[in-house]
């Protein structure tokens, strides 16, 4: 697995990809809606806790996804444009800059990446990235803690990320 080549992208993406925080190259306006694409985020789990609660990670990971693809399509000044990534693709699939040449040609403008670390029993951060496929820059880059491991922690934690995401997203695009 490469969890660590993208938990590497994610954390350091504005290094090697530049640490301009405002798009170069977007070819949206005002007028259109941006096409953005969103990757499965990988999840970490380092908190040694004695019981395996891979399959509900895996659910509640698959459900924040899920959840999240839903608000993009449902915000009319997005466009979901599926990921051409298969869902292994953050942890076996090409490597990033492959990955933004691929979206690209599907037709993104951002593509969005993330990983879910669990840390302890209560405390887990999800880190996102949002690139600009085109100058192949940061737009967006962003720690979400929250607290808590059920249903109603994650379902909390993916409107947080959502709603910040497109805000910071329309953010960056006004100020083209």
């Amino acid at each position: 697995m490469r969890h660590g080549f993208l938990l590497h992208a994610v954390t350091t993406a504005g290094l090697f990809l530049g640490s301009n925080l405002v798009s170069d190259a977007s070819a949206a306006t005002a007028d259109h809606a941006l096409a953005v694409s969103v990757d499965d985020f990988i999840y970490i789990d380092t908190s040694n806790e004695p019981t395996d609660q891979t399959a509900a990670h895996e659910e509640r990971l698959r459900a924040f996804m899920t959840a999240l693809r839903d608000d993009v399509t449902a915000d009319r000044r997005f466009e979901l444009v599926p990921s051409p990534c298969a869902s292994n693709c953050p942890t076996d699939g090409p490597a990033l800059r492959d990955r933004l040449r691929a979206a690209s040609q599907a037709g993104t403008q951002i593509l969005i990446i993330g990983i879910v670390h669990k840390m302890s029993t209560l405390v887990q951060i999800a880190r996102t990235a949002a690139i600009d496929v085109t100058s192949q820059r940061v737009v967006f880059r962003k720690y979400f803690q929250f607290r808590g491991d059920n249903d109603e922690a994650w379902q909390r934690a993916e409107r947080f990320v959502s709603e910040e995401v497109r805000a910071r997203l329309l953010e960056s695009r006004s100020q083209q």
